[in-house]
């Protein structure tokens, strides 16, 4: 008789745990998802089982169903497998917990909150020798830094929290000058604690990424990548256009901090080559399924099944990807596009010669075709819900911007 592998339950339905269900599925693993507003993923012919949350996807509540799933519902010893932010620290957080009931993927919270943490994550950069861009941390107004110590641009960001993304649609606050970042640290500090908030120097150039899956910090298998587009086009929710390049000197940095992170699992590390002296400065380290893990699926590095053979105790093996593929969200790169050729960037002709060569769309898959559909329909809803009946949106305790924000992801 033959047994079936342990399954996943995926906590979030975007297209980055739509990825990981097709890794999966196609190879005979059982994929449940848990989710609060069904996306693409939702719609997979290789999702066999649904759980709609009806509350935030953290908190007291959210870990007390988790705990109780597995005996209602026969999902003892299944991988638990976070796709969001929120879910991820959650589950970093309550591991003893968890692991009585789950197989889990990521790490307890005292070593994943170094890579969560931009601020703890710079102080590990910084003893690992890999730049970043130039940071405060003020815990209020009286900290900013005086004008003839920063240069302009500048933004503010919070730390850790996504609730600046959930309550404005934005990820940073951009400010010109003085005045302005004290502006934007005020409007920033109404939603997010000043403790949790950065002042950072923008630094403009290419922005490129390291995928990487580790084992306690030592990297197995890695390959880089240039973002070259994201929704929205000056400070993206999320790329919209990568392209599988190698990139010469960005996997020693990537590697050297990821060795001092101490991560195990699958990861994406984010630079941005600064336009003045070439340096890759460190921008961002995601240790989770991040939006284009399915070009490097197709690219020979497929990192949700390491992931899950990792949880399962399996030994993983070096993979040599191979480059040359492109990655596309339809959803959001025709938008960045548009933006693009309104600020004057490039043409509709240059955007064009873009898409040419072999492309990996984030969703649309012929083989599995309806979470392209309800993506769309999800997508048209909510701008429609939005147009139509915003005062309803506002009343019912959700963002109005969260059409866009959820479109986006």
């Amino acid at each position: 008789m033959t047994v079936r592998p342990p399954g996943v339950l995926l906590l979030g339905s975007d297209f980055k745990a739509l990825g990981v269900a097709r890794s999966l599925g196609r190879r005979g693993v059982p994929v449940a998802m848990v989710d609060n507003l069904p996306r693409s993923g939702w719609f997979s012919r290789h999702v066999s089982r649904r759980y709609r949350w009806t509350g935030p996807m953290s908190g007291t509540a959210f870990l007390n169903f988790l705990l109780d799933l597995p005996r209602r519902d026969g999902l003892e010893g299944w991988v638990l497998f976070p796709a969001q932010d929120e879910n991820l620290e959650l589950v970093a957080r309550n591991v003893e917990a968890l692991a009585a009931v789950y197989r889990l993927v990521t790490p307890p919270w005292d070593v994943l909150k170094w890579a969560h943490d931009k601020k703890l994550m710079h102080v590990i950069a910084d003893g690992a020798g890999v730049a970043h861009p130039r940071t405060w941390y003020p815990t209020s107004e009286d900290d900013l830094p005086h004008a003839s110590d920063i240069r302009f641009p500048a933004i503010v960001k919070p730390a850790m929290s996504i609730d600046l993304q959930y309550a404005i649609g934005r990820k940073v606050l951009q400010a010109s000058d003085l005045d302005g970042l004290i502006e934007a640290f005020r409007r920033a500090a109404a939603i997010v604690p000043p403790e949790l908030l950065m002042v950072q120097e923008v630094v403009t150039g290419p922005q490129h990424s390291v995928a990487a899956f580790c084992d306690g910090g030592s990297v197995i298998s890695s390959m880089t990548a240039r973002r070259t587009r994201q929704f929205p086009i000056d400070y993206g929710l999320s790329s919209s256009f990568v392209e599988a390049i190698e990139i010469p000197g960005l996997l020693e940095p990537a590697h050297r901090l990821l060795g001092r992170l101490g991560l195990s699992g699958m990861v994406e590390v984010e630079f941005v080559e600064d336009s003045r002296d070439g340096e890759p400065k460190l921008l961002d380290v995601n240790p989770r399924p991040f939006g284009w893990h399915t070009l490097c699926i197709a690219s020979g590095l497929d990192l949700p099944w390491m992931q899950y053979g990792h949880a399962l105790g399996r030994p993983q093996r070096r993979v040599a990807p191979r480059y040359g593929l492109r990655w596309i969200r339809l959803l959001t790169d025709v938008p960045a596009g548009i933006q693009a050729m309104r600020a004057g960037l490039t043409t509709p002709l240059q955007y064009l010669r873009t898409l040419r060569g072999k492309k990996v769309f984030s969703v649309l898959d012929l083989r599995d075709p309806l979470p392209a559909a309800g993506d769309l329909v999800v997508a048209l809803a909510r701008v429609l819900h939005l147009v139509v009946r915003p005062d309803q949106i506002r009343g019912s305790g959700a963002p109005a911007h969260q059409v866009e924000l959820d479109a986006a992801r």
